[in-house]
Order: C-alpha cells, then structure tokens, then sequence
C-alpha cells in the first residue's frame, strides 16, 4: 500500500498530516466536522460581522474559563515557585481581558508573595 504524500482535498498540494489530509484541512474536520470549500470560505469572510462577533464570544467565555482554571491552581499549589507562575498567568490573562473590553469578574484577591514568605523556601 503507497502512502499518500499530498493531501487527499482535490487542489490542495499540502503534505499529509494525519489521515490522508494536510494540517489545515485536518483541523478543519477535527474542529467544525467538514473541509469548507472556498466558495464557503469566501462567504465566512464577506460575513465577517457575524463571524467575527462569535469569534469575540468564544474568546471571551474561554478567557473566563482560564481565569478560574488559573485562580483555582493558583489556590492549590504548593510552594512558591508554582504560585508564582499562576499569579502570572492571572495577571496575563486579566490583561488581555482588559484589551478586549471584557469586563474582569469579581474574584478572591490575591496575596502578592512578600520577600519575608519567600525567604522560608
């Protein structure tokens, strides 16, 4: 049996990635079920509104969802090291909340680590 080098997508001149299809149109399957065609393709872009809106949607609930993944972590890790890296990561993603005009829901606060704390690691 010949293994396929090209993308199985008539037209698409891409390398295998997995399952006959290249990258772009695996992730495709992999994420909306179906390759779109460029005439589908061409329609998303001059809809850009309506696509864009759901974009910013899906964004925002997945910032939500990294903002409490982040904030339990940071809550139930041990040592010092480690809550500093999800005290980073609240920070980041806030940030980017701020950016997108999102507005930050009301968390526990945060103790900033203190140099006395950090000395008994």
């Amino acid at each position: 049996m010949a293994h396929e080098s090209k993308c199985m997508v008539q037209g698409c001149d891409n390398r295998v990635h997995a399952k006959g299809y290249c990258r772009k149109h695996y992730g495709q399957i992999w994420r909306k079920g179906k390759i779109y065609t460029q005439k589908e393709a061409a329609g998303a872009k001059n809809s850009g509104q309506k696509t864009q809106h759901r974009d910013d949607t899906d964004r925002m609930r997945a910032l939500e969802r990294e903002l409490r993944r982040a904030e339990m972590m940071y809550k139930n890790v041990i040592g010092f090291e480690g809550r500093l890296k999800w005290r980073r990561e609240i920070v980041e993603v806030k940030k980017e909340m701020i950016r997108l005009g999102m507005p930050i829901p009301a968390s526990e606060p945060v103790l900033q680590p203190t140099m006395s704390y950090a000395s008994n690691f």
